[in-house]
């Protein structure tokens, strides 16, 4: 039922916004008195409007994110990064440095180190709220200077127009309080505060915490497991309470825990009810993983690699876990040396792009293990079955 509602949610705003547009194109016709005509004049708006939509929906995204960038600072965050769509502007080392990195499902994404709590909670409002504010704000702009040039200057009307209802579509989208695909920041801006979402509130801060953590340059395995043992994997209340039992997960690997790591993913694997579906994927997919390194059953790996996991592994290809799941799965189950060599060279890109670069060493060393795999598991055949047989 929530995800019908988000859906007449959605259809409602996009009916709103061609209205507006339509409206505000009507309008400009009639204060400009038909100054255009013929069908170049029609392609030429054609081609305005769309231009204008792609500029100023992907502007209206960079200045959502600086808007939340903004607040955070504005209220003792301190910078981790700053992402739209492919470029990453992170502080790595005390300086700024230049990445090429999208996070799979986002346009982009402002990652800042969150104040400590304090008596149950921290600053989050001016944070949330900053990036659906900027929206509105240059929505107004632009609707000021469509108004005021629809008489004179008809296409760069038609132009602030367009502009102007992408930023309050982005705007009214996260001010919204809903759930689908990720919460909106107006789902936290109007649940963080109460007193009954308290646990919720927590998890909040203890992800961005951890996340700050790892991004600074601390490996999974040095966190303390203080900040994620408080919540039991058997009953997450909340998308924040999995993945900070996802982070439980990354200090088990880093660690090479693994068969407490994999017993781990398997809990948290059947609670993937509401969870948006990248969270999901990157969930099976280390399933694939621990399958591909232990008992490597062609009938579960079909079953676990679907085209669900498949379309996954190519929208985030350029995460560190994905290439090196690939790279198991090429050398292990198909046997394809070739196969393996091109997603160990894609690995090695993603540990280069990665804005989490403290990950970087355990992954590589997950990468050593699985090169001592296929001569152990071709060593540990059963002869009657012709199944490996460790890690059974």
């Amino acid at each position: 039922m929530r995800k019908i509602g988000a859906s007449i949610l959605q259809v409602a705003l996009i009916a709103g916004a061609l209205a507006g547009g339509w409206l505000g194109y009507a309008y400009i016709n009639q204060a400009s008195a038909g100054t255009g005509e013929g069908v170049l004049w029609v392609l030429t708006i054609i081609l305005i409007t769309v231009i204008a939509a792609v500029i100023g929906t992907g502007f209206n995204i960079i200045a959502h994110e600086a808007g939340h960038l903004v607040g955070g600072l504005l209220t003792g965050y301190r910078f981790i990064s700053f992402n739209v769509l492919t470029l990453t502007i992170m502080k790595e080392n005390g300086k700024l440095v230049r990445k090429k990195y999208r996070l799979a499902g986002t346009g982009g994404g402002c990652l800042l180190a969150p104040p400590d709590m304090k008596d149950g909670s921290f600053p989050y409002k001016l944070y949330i709220s900053g990036g659906f504010l900027v929206n509105f704000v240059l929505a107004a702009l632009c609707f000021g200077l469509f108004f005021g040039l629809a008489s004179t200057a008809e296409l760069w009307a038609r132009a602030f127009l367009i502009a102007a209802i992408a930023g309050a579509f982005l705007g009214v989208t996260n001010l919204i309080p809903h759930k689908q695909v990720l919460p909106s920041d107006g789902y936290f801006l109007f649940n963080l505060g109460s007193e009954k979402n308290a646990v919720l509130r927590r998890s909040f801060w203890t992800v961005f915490h951890i996340q700050a953590l790892v991004a600074g340059g601390t490996r999974p395995r040095d966190i303390s497991p203080d900040l994620f043992d408080w919540v039991d994997p058997h009953d997450v209340d909340n998308l924040f309470d999995l993945m900070i039992a996802a982070k439980r997960y990354e200090y088990l690997m880093d660690k090479q825990e693994l068969d407490e790591a994999r017993e781990l993913m398997r809990i948290l694997c059947k609670q993937l009810h509401d969870v948006p579906d990248m969270i999901a994927q990157s969930l099976r997919l280390e399933l694939l993983f621990h399958e591909l390194i232990a008992e490597c059953r062609p009938e579960k790996i079909d079953r676990l690699y679907d085209k669900h996991l498949r379309s996954f592994t190519k929208s985030a290809h350029r995460e560190m876990s994905v290439q090196r799941t690939l790279y198991a799965y090429s050398l292990l189950f198909l046997n394809d040396a070739a196969k393996a060599e091109e997603h160990l060279k894609l690995f090695e890109q993603a540990c280069t792009e990665t804005i989490q670069p403290s990950l970087a060493p355990g992954e590589q060393e997950l990468i050593t293990l699985i090169d001592t795999l296929p001569v152990i598991l071709s060593e540990a055949k059963d002869p009657v079955s012709n199944s490996p047989t460790l890690f059974s």
